[in-house]
């Protein structure tokens, strides 16, 4: 009998771990891959954040600029701008720092990632930091090697050991509602902008400075100033100046502490960014304004001699590098969807000659939605760029031909007729396309068919039939097409609004449609009358967001309830055999034994499906960019539409078990203690080592766990061990070992799992020797297990002789774990006592133990 499908419940279902992506046997050297090989990718595009100059070289020079997905370096010269090479990344990379040849990427949720830059054609990673949670802001002080990064709420202080490597040496936490919006830095400090919305709005702009050999950052003054909309602060000299929205650019003397009077643009436009050397500054804001002034008076305080422009779409950041103006430009006009961006690229101005023509360079255009293999090839459904074509090898995916869009048309989807090699593609309001693609290389369209609403997904039937999604509101529904002429396609039956209100993805099964529908769910339409289709059975309920079909095997991808596993052996009956828990899903594909979902911004989520009725989570591989879809182009080739790009990945969809860690805990240390030793050699390509910590044993874990890293910097190719002293008592851990290549990306190598005893114990006492002055107490930690939770304990203090002194009761926490007791030096009568050696005692339930210290008064 079929499982009821309307149930979202899923706590029923164990998801296990540790079966991991691996290549046949005979591909590699019998490493699995998890987080794949990253390999070349195709059609790369980008959202610009703000460029950083590296050097000069009057006009123009070098420069780095985030790309959203990774950094890219960049030379910009007196005629021509060229792209060097990038580097791309997961994460959310808006702004990037330099220290010499190193670039700190602030990756959002994935944390600091270090790149080395000194081949600006072949950049790669050679480190990073991630354990500090979302980092947006960052800048670097090279006089005392430090790196300031920040979230919006937490400013990082880290000292830079080496190129890449990383510790921690100070953290400023603000608990008065501001906002950090920019780092910039000079010499040895710090000058970070902030702004507060409540009770009343109020921007302010604090020195911080960190002295080489120190450990700890001053705050030296802090600047504020009511009702200014802060947005964005440069720092060339003993002058800063702040775009601050429609008020304009406020100079601020940092030496003084005071502020000139602003300089508005255009009359009061709203300014986003600034930047400035010693003889400019520019700045860039709303309505594609672009504003140039002239330094003057004292420092250079006073801006005059405006000069106005506009850019070529709306400029968002702006960086002066050499006599050039580096702009970041979006196009904001709003596509037919609303989470698509249309357009990206950069554009240089001359300074000295501001009202030339600029110069635009983009890394290309395009946002991938579909990607389909077929005989060697990838079609991809380009969002803004239409249907583009690619090849689909291990070794090479280069463009091979180009159907553009016309008008408002965008490309949501696509289906293949390999027999008669012809493409559809669901165009949005263009509705259908037609598409000959016999010579891949100049394709063309051949047919069209207008369809109400906006056509969203297409699936090919058979080579007289095909149907087409529709979205709009009551404008939606499904479409049974006639392609038998393919250049004159007709409309057959439909089933519209309300059966039918947000359709994704299509699949066939006999003559039964199987519909992804963002609102209803599961759907099922049967087409035995094509002229004539009827719903069969009810949705599921659960918002589906895309569906792949493989035999008797559906996988459907959900935007709230997970990846489902459907058997639709009597297609007008699916039974739900399981769901895996999951982020909100994109895109779902299935190869043999592994189904793979794009989880969007949480990467690509890998599946064992050797038991349908109990799939396994084999693990996340991290995907630059926003990933919607993915296929395999063979056993070994994942390629990923990753939003900004067709992502190509080394992984295979054979199920492997990875090799074991050798994993003990050290039983004389209080704090739980693991040693993590490992025998496997780095694999050919990789520059070391990084170690992961998970909850759950290696058969249990989460979907989206990412896992904490226990090395703070890349261990090198010759470490064997690592020692983890963050590890939580009473619990079982898995720890997973990767090795990282210089591209960024990772393959896991061995993992294991360990259970942490939670021995009852005391720990060291502290302050030792201890002085009862000020109200300072003597703290005596513990640790019990969590079965002597929440039961009494007492604490006793002896002198040297043997005498008791002191009675303490407590009691334990409830959950168990540590607790900490205090004694402020008195005796039972309240009398400070006289110095020596004394001992304390915890005893209760499954504790007994003492600790010696010194009392001086």
């Amino acid at each position: 009998m079929a499982r009821p499908f309307r149930s979202s419940r899923i706590p029923d279902l164990l998801i296990l771990v540790g079966c991991l992506l691996v290549l046949p046997p005979g591909r590699a050297s019998g490493s699995s891959e998890i987080i794949a090989t990253r390999l070349l990718p195709s059609s790369v595009s980008a959202r610009y954040g703000p460029a950083v100059a590296l050097s000069l070289q009057a006009p123009g020079g070098s420069y780095v600029v985030p790309s959203r997905t990774g950094v890219e370096f960049r030379t910009s010269g007196a005629l021509s701008d060229t792209l060097d090479g990038s580097f791309r990344t997961a994460g959310d990379v808006e702004e990037v720092a330099m220290s010499g040849r190193t670039a700190y990427l602030f990756a959002g949720d994935r944390g600091i990632v270090a790149v080395d830059t000194g081949d600006s054609t072949n950049l790669v990673a050679i480190g990073g930091h991630d354990h500090l949670g979302v980092v947006r802001h960052g800048a670097f002080a090279p006089s005392s090697n430090t790196l300031a990064a920040a979230s919006d709420l937490v400013l990082y202080f880290l000292r830079e050991d080496s190129p890449g490597s990383l510790h921690l040496i100070d953290t400023r936490a603000y608990t008065d509602g501001r906002k950090i919006l920019r780092i910039q830095a000079r010499a040895d400090s710090f000058l970070v902008l902030s702004l507060r919305f409540a009770p009343t709005l109020r921007m302010l702009v604090t020195l911080y400075r960190v002295r080489s050999g120190t450990s700890a950052a001053e705050s030296l003054w802090e600047f504020q100033a009511n009702g200014l909309q802060a947005q964005d602060l440069c720092w060339p000299d003993a002058m800063a100046f702040v775009a601050v929205g429609n008020d304009g650019i406020l100079p601020i003397d940092t030496e003084t502490r005071l502020a000139a009077p602003a300089a508005l643009v255009q009359g009061g436009r709203f300014v986003r960014h600034v930047d400035a050397d010693g003889s400019s500054v520019v700045a860039v804001g709303e309505s594609r304004t672009y504003a140039q002034f002239t330094r003057s008076g004292l420092k250079g305080r006073t801006l005059a001699s405006q000069t106005d422009r506009l850019t070529s779409i709306d400029a968002f950041h702006v960086t002066l590098v050499g006599g050039l103006a580096v702009l970041s430009e979006d196009d904001q006009s709003p596509p037919p969807e609303p989470d698509e961006v249309a357009n990206s690229l950069v554009e240089v101005l001359d300074v000295a000659q501001p009202l030339q023509p600029g110069r635009t360079q983009t890394t290309g255009q395009g946002r991938a939605r579909r990607v389909v293999g077929d005989q060697g090839l990838a079609y991809l459904a380009d969002y803004t760029g239409g249907l583009r074509i690619y090849r689909a090898g291990s070794a090479d995916t280069s463009l091979v031909g180009v159907v553009p869009l016309a008008g408002n048309a965008r490309a949501y989807d696509l289906a293949v007729d390999p027999v008669r090699h012809i493409v559809f593609l669901a165009a949005g309001t263009a509705g259908v396309l037609v598409v000959d693609v016999a010579d891949p290389a100049a394709p063309g369209v051949v047919g069209s068919l207008l369809l109400p609403g906006i056509t969203t997904t297409v699936s090919v039937i058979n080579d007289t039939l095909t149907v087409a999604g529709r979205r709009g509101g009551s404008s939606a529904g499904v479409t049974f097409l006639g392609v038998a002429n393919p250049s004159a396609p007709v409309a057959r039956g439909a089933l519209n609004y309300p059966s039918v209100m947000d359709p994704r993805a299509l699949a066939v099964r006999d003559t039964v449609l199987f519909v992804a529908d963002n609102t209803e769910g599961l759907l099922s339409v049967g087409f035995a009358d094509p002229d004539a289709p009827v719903p069969v059975g009810a949705p599921s309920g659960m918002g589906a967001s895309d569906l792949d079909l493989s035999g008797t095997s559906l996988v459907v991808g959900t935007s709230s309830d997970g990846v489902q596993i459907v058997d639709v052996t009597n297609p007008a009956a699916p039974n739900l055999l399981a769901t895996v828990p999951s982020p909100p899903t994109f895109g779902v594909t299935q190869l043999g034994q592994t189904a793979i979902a794009a989880l969007g911004n949480d990467g690509v989520l890998a599946i064992d499906l050797r038991i349908p009725s109990v799939p396994l989570v084999r693990g996340v591989i991290e995907i630059p960019g926003f990933s919607r879809d993915a296929f395999w182009a063979n056993d070994s080739t994942l390629l990923v539409a990753a939003t900004f790009g067709l992502e190509r990945y080394r992984a295979g969809a054979t199920v492997t078990v990875d090799p074991a860690l050798s994993l003990s805990q050290d039983p004389s240390s209080l704090l739980p203690r693991v040693t993590i030793l490992w025998f496997q050699t780095l694999p050919p390509g990789a520059i070391g080592w990084n170690l992961f910590r998970d909850p759950g044993g290696a058969a249990e874990g989460l979907a989206t766990a990412t896992g904490l890293r226990v090395n703070d910097s890349l261990l090198g190719p010759p470490v064997r061990a690592a020692v983890d002293d963050g590890a939580p008592a009473g619990a079982t851990l898995r720890y997973r070992l990767e090795a990282f290549f210089p591209d960024g990306s990772s393959r896991k190598v061995a993992e294991g799992a360990i259970t942490i005893g939670s021995n009852a114990r005391v720990g060291r006492v502290y302050p030792n020797p201890y002085r009862p002055r000020n109200g300072l107490l003597l703290q005596i930690p513990y640790r019990v297990p969590s079965t002597d939770g929440g039961k009494s304990i007492r604490l006793r203090v002896f002198d040297s002789s043997g005498r008791l002194v002191r009675r303490i009761p407590g009691g334990t926490p409830p959950g168990g774990g540590f607790g900490s007791l205090a004694w402020d030096g008195r005796d039972d009568r309240g009398r400070l006592l006289a110095d020596g050696v004394y001992f304390v005692r915890l005893q209760g339930p499954g504790i007994d133990d003492a600790r010696q210290f010194i009392l001086l008064r």
